[in-house]
């Protein structure tokens, strides 16, 4: 599996940086503001016939509960997906996070081809699950580079700019260790930098801590092609996912202050995790 890092332009085989697919708002009740099931049909059908244009067949779970499925095309595809907000590779990015946590490997697959169709780089995606390692443990990080990996590997525009970068790393972890103190510093201010280095690992446990702060900032970060709103969303959508509310608030002050992240941008972000794990989280 290749995960080292180059940095791609965001429309190499994909749609442009920050862009939505067009989608036809039309077909509103008559002199009314409310949105109809017919609109939400319509929003789910034109997105899903890009998203889904790669799709190797038929989901086999297509068709046994023909309400659910009518449910999920509507609420999520026509609703929760096309708010508006976030461009749809944010939402695509907090979508994957959410299915790496849940760790199944259907809903990994199709939200990874998801991200791919719409143009995300598959080194962007590896760097993403790279981050996550820190966030939402070795084994769904492991499961998911091996679910992204079988859909990278379906489509060979994919796999050619799969290309992973030999990129020299540093000696010790001291160095390691200073340059992401700078690197954090520089994304999420003082303060983050400052609560960081005064946590209860570090009272307890500071030589581990100091390893793993130094490859996690020192390393991850620096050779990562992901940006700070991308990364941000993901910890985000991963916090939000596992129940992680006291780190939730602390991440979402850090994104707010150094303007990673706008107050916005937060109710695009939480209705993905909350789709796939548990709605109540919203709130």
């Amino acid at each position: 599996m290749r995960c080292a890092f180059r940095s791609l332009p965001h429309d190499e085989g994909g749609t442009p940086p920050n862009s939505r697919i067009a989608i036809n708002h039309g077909d509103t009740m008559e002199n009314s503001n409310m949105t109809t099931a017919k609109e939400l049909a319509g929003r789910a059908a034109d997105l899903q016939r890009v998203i889904d244009q790669y799709l190797p067949g038929r989901s086999r779970s297509a068709g046994v509960c023909p309400d659910a499925d009518h449910i999920a095309a509507e609420l999520m595809w026509g609703g929760i997906w096309n708010e508006p907000g976030l461009d749809h590779k944010l939402r695509s990015i907090a979508t994957i996070t959410a299915q790496a946590v849940n760790g199944f490997d259907f809903g990994l697959h199709h939200q990874c081809r998801v991200g791919l169709t719409l143009g995300i780089p598959p080194q962007t995606l590896k760097a993403m699950i790279l981050e996550l390692r820190f966030w939402i443990g070795v084994p769904n990080t492991v499961f998911a580079f091996r679910m992204l990996q079988e859909v990278i590997d379906e489509r060979k525009e994919w796999q050619a700019i799969d290309v992973a970068v030999d990129a020299p790393w540093l000696a010790t972890v001291e160095e390691m260790g200073k340059r992401g103190r700078e690197l954090v510093r520089k994304a999420w201010g003082e303060k983050a930098d400052q609560e960081m280095a005064n946590t209860v690992t570090h009272e307890f446990v500071p030589g581990a801590a100091a390893i793993v702060d130094g490859y996690h900032y020192g390393e991850v970060w620096a050779r990562s092609p992901l940006s700070d709103k991308e990364r941000m969303v993901s910890i985000l959508s991963a916090l939000m996912s596992r129940g992680h509310l006291n780190q939730l608030r602390r991440q979402i002050g850090y994104a707010i202050e150094c303007r990673a992240i706008q107050a916005r941008d937060l109710r695009d972000i939480f209705p993905k995790p909350a789709k796939y794990r548990r709605w109540s989280y919203v709130g």
